[in-house]
């Protein structure tokens, strides 16, 4: 600003000089990942952070948003990446305009994946810097980026399981092959399958105890008093694990292979063969802990009771997979009780010694939902609303006023330059190996305990989720009727999460948002 003399009136004028109009600046994260926990790869993994993190602080027109970093995961799956999900979410609440990752194979070895998010993050605007391809997806359309790109990073993964399968398939051809795993009763010694004594006796007790009448679930109570344990002491037996050895053929000496395969396309996964592979019947592959005529009148048994309990179960329950043990988390279980429905903990049934808390009665669950949505419908202004306000303020308080998150950030890159200079040293022969090490642990320590709290600080700010599904109940309750007839599938999307049986005769209900209404029985369960 310069100051210029006005001749006329003798005043000084000031004369403030043209600028150009700021610009917004491009809100710019990264993405890392390495694939395994061994300290190389922790090192890669420090040293990603730190790169991105003085990379978009370079640049003075990008600001920094975040820096996502999933350590010793696969990337087959993205389910299983919690920092990639978070990044992807922070796109969708549009956060984030660019994203810099190292290759496509980071970002993605699922091209299934790679499409379906690339083709999101295009429509939302995100663009992606790729650098080992130097891919750009501001210069390119959504099509050529999904459709060219997407097939590099599945390429790395699909070549080496091609050759598995070859060589697997072969074996089973030649009926050579050596199974990774035996069931209870066999172990595997030399690549053979050995009978062990004892558990091939339990074997036999759990068919003879099938074919006398016994139920599987009766079954099982038996071998725990009985004081027989699975493969360890902290395996009790289940009705799941009796069904197992009763449908599994290779306790008469034979084997079916291939009963289940592998995907061709990623992610991989297991699915049953329901004759998309050819199966492999091997006979005498093994020795036989029962007769094939056993085998076979199990076979039969079980058929028969599985037609008996479609019939019993053409009604099926809206609760089912919603009612849950509040003291030990077990999913209760509908079942008769003289003329009326009732819901009990399993391990309560099971035992009563291993729950307290009672069976209730279906109908009295029943007369609390209804209650429950009453109270909320009518109270949802008083009640829903300002919670939902509350959210809303909080979370927009926390944003604004959290800057411990970039402290952490800087601390951070701290540590990971003293690795690498560590690192160095080491190379050169200039630390001593029990010092490096030691030295290491420390530094490790310290941004493991960093990334926690970081995470935890972002995990409390994060209210989205909360405040849309609270927005969801409201939607649901004003729509919905005044009184709740019938109970439908649809109140479980909407609005209840959970109904938890407490041992002290208290139905507590715990709604999608995370609000739990706690509301007392009436009456004894029969």
């Amino acid at each position: 600003m310069a100051q210029v003399k006005n001749v006329a009136q003798g005043a000084w004028v000031s004369v403030i000089d043209a600028r150009p109009l700021s610009t917004a600046k491009l809100r710019v994260a990264a993405y890392a990942r390495v694939s395994s926990d061994s300290d190389d790869q922790i090192n890669s993994y420090i040293a990603q952070v730190d790169h991105y993190t003085k990379y978009i602080a370079s640049n003075e027109e990008w600001e920094m948003v975040d820096v996502y970093a999933d350590e010793g995961l696969t990337g087959m799956e993205t389910r299983r990446r919690e920092e990639f999900n978070r990044m992807i979410a922070d796109c969708r609440d549009g956060k984030i305009d660019r994203i810099l990752v190292k290759s496509v194979s980071r970002f993605a070895r699922n091209q299934e994946d790679y499409i379906c998010y690339m083709r999101e993050l295009m429509r939302l605007g995100v663009t992606i810097f790729f650098e080992k391809e130097n891919i750009d997806t501001s210069k390119m359309t959504s099509e050529q980026a999904a459709d060219i790109y997407g097939a590099f990073a599945q390429m790395e993964t699909t070549g080496h399981s091609q050759n598995m399968r070859v060589s697997y398939r072969m074996r089973m051809e030649k009926g050579l092959l050596v199974p990774s795993a035996t069931p209870y009763g066999y172990r595997l010694i030399n690549n053979k399958m050995v009978v062990v004594p004892e558990e091939a006796e339990t074997v036999k007790r759990i068919f003879q105890m099938y074919l006398a009448g016994r139920g599987r679930e009766d079954i099982a109570k038996e071998l725990d008093c009985l004081g027989i344990f699975r493969n360890c002491p902290s395996e009790r037996w289940n009705r799941r694990a009796v069904d197992y050895i009763l449908k599994n053929i290779s306790y008469t000496g034979d084997q079916i292979w291939q009963k289940t395969y592998a995907t061709d396309t990623l992610p991989f996964r297991q699915v049953p063969n329901i004759g998309q592979k050819p199966k492999y019947y091997a006979e005498e592959c093994c020795p036989a802990i029962i007769s094939k005529e056993s085998f076979e009148s199990v076979q039969k048994l079980i058929q028969q009771r599985n037609k008996q309990n479609v019939i019993g179960q053409r009604h099926s329950s809206p609760f089912r997979k919603h009612i849950c043990c509040a003291n030990c988390g077990t999913y209760c279980r509908r079942k008769r009780c003289g003329e009326t429905w009732c819901w009990v903990c399993r391990q309560r049934d099971y035992s009563k010694d291993r729950c307290p808390v009672q069976q209730v009665s279906e109908s009295d669950i029943i007369a609390i939902i209804q209650k429950v949505y009453g109270k909320l419908r009518n109270s949802r202004d008083a009640i829903l609303r300002p919670m939902l306000t509350q959210l809303e303020d909080l979370r927009e308080r926390e944003l604004r006023g959290n800057n411990r998150i970039g402290d952490i950030d800087r601390e951070m890159a701290r540590l990971a330059e003293q690795n690498l200079v560590l690192n160095r040293l080491k190379d050169k022969g200039y630390v001593d190996p029990a010092l490096y090490l030691s030295q290491q642990d420390e530094i490790n320590g310290k941004a493991l305990e960093l990334r926690r709290l970081r995470r935890s600080i972002m995990e409390r700010t994060h209210e989205d989720e909360t405040i849309r599904k609270t927005e969801a109940m409201l939607d649901y309750l004003e729509d919905g009727p005044e009184w709740l007839d019938e109970i439908e599938p649809e109140l479980f999307e909407n609005l209840i999460d959970r109904i938890l049986l407490t041992a002290d005769r208290q139905v507590k209900i715990r709604l999608i948002n995370g609000l739990e209404v706690i509301e007392p029985l009436e009456k004894e369960a029969a």
